[in-house]
């Protein structure tokens, strides 16, 4: 079900007693296996911005999840998950998994959270039998890569991909960089429902003043592409 943040732009959250372990994706990486955790290290931060993207592919149709917040080491962290919403337009298979860019140029770490990761927030617990008790591995396939330039990370769900009304765990991408744009992202199965998506980069003079301006412009054609946007300032 779909849910949406109402106020506060700061959310924290407690650490797990597991800590969380991050996955380095490496250009050129491919196969790694995220280890699951209840937490970011340190705080989830403050929310920057999200959106949710709706759309049908040929072969499914599904919701992408999206949000960006600063963490406590004053860098970005990138969060992403996908609802598989039913059949698309012309059948009806698992979604695989999705792909986000562009982050070349940029250290990335990989995280995987079951449990709800904001409460009255966009994402959920994961329902796709990714997570046994919303902590640790329980017999997961889902894997990370990405491509050699560094541009593309992937998410693999393998066995665990989305049938039905399912949705992922939700995946944090935590970066070095401490500015973000626009990016693109795709949700894969035999076809490919594709959008915008947030993304780094590097800042520059008057970087905040113009990209949050440039979102508002993305939350402004809601009504025309259902897309569903908010930039916290």
């Amino acid at each position: 079900m779909k849910k949406f943040l109402f106020g506060a732009a700061v959310a924290a959250i407690a650490l797990s007693a597991a800590p969380a372990s991050a996955v380095v994706l490496t250009n050129g990486s491919s196969g790694l296996a995220p280890t699951p955790f209840a937490g970011i290290a340190g705080s989830q931060g403050t929310l920057l911005a999200y959106q949710t993207i709706t759309g049908s592919a040929i072969t499914f149709s599904a919701e992408f999840r999206q949000a960006v917040y600063k963490n406590a080491n004053g860098t970005l962290d990138f969060y992403y998950q996908v609802l598989r919403t039913g059949a698309g337009t012309g059948g009806n298979e698992e979604v695989d998994g999705f792909t986000v860019a562009s982050f070349k140029g940029f250290s990335v770490d990989g995280y995987a959270s079951g449990p709800d990761i904001d409460g009255a927030g966009p994402f959920a617990a994961v329902n796709n039998g990714f997570l046994a008790d919303g902590v640790t591995a329980s017999g997961s396939t889902t894997t990370f890569g990405r491509s050699n330039s560094g541009d593309v990370v992937r998410v693999n769900f393998g066995l665990n991909g989305l049938s039905g009304t399912e949705n992922s765990a939700t995946y944090v991408f935590r970066t070095n960089a401490t500015a973000f744009t626009t990016g693109t992202f795709g949700v894969i199965d035999g076809s490919t429902l594709a959008g915008v998506t947030f993304a780094p980069t590097v800042p520059e003079p008057a970087t905040w003043a113009m990209m949050l301006g440039g979102f508002g412009l993305l939350g402004g054609a809601v009504r025309r592409s259902r897309r569903q946007t908010t930039v916290l300032a």
